[in-house]
């Protein structure tokens, strides 16, 4: 029931505004989008239908929370961790300096006045 309830809703594209779970379990999502989810008695879902519906709240979370264990056919997978920042130096850290260079002039032609005739 609740999978022939998701086909209508995601097909309709409308959104629920409410939290969102990920049908992989925390920290995976869907590596194969297009392989088609089946459960007895319902209808087929492409594992990225399966996805969105449950980031976008339209899978009960309490319901969300068996889907894991049966999607096999999805390929969950650890998502990639977000970029670690740098660690910025200490405010009394010394930071070299790099050594100043006196400009340097290029060589200019010296041109003596002429005189007219």
């Amino acid at each position: 029931m609740i999978f022939k309830a998701l086909i209508s809703i995601a097909f309709i594209a409308r959104f629920v505004d409410s939290q969102g779970c990920s049908v992989c379990g925390d920290g995976k999502g869907v590596t194969a989008p297009d392989a088609v989810f089946e459960f007895p008695g319902q209808p087929a879902v492409p594992c990225s239908v399966l996805e969105g519906a449950g980031e976008t709240g339209e899978i009960p979370l309490d319901q969300c929370a068996f889907l894991p264990s049966l999607l096999g056919v999805c390929n969950c997978a650890p998502l990639p961790s977000s970029p670690v920042s740098p660690i910025a130096a200490a405010p009394n850290a010394a930071v070299p300096i790099a050594p100043a260079v006196s400009p340097v002039t290029a060589p200019t032609a010296v041109v003596s006045p002429v005189t007219a005739p």
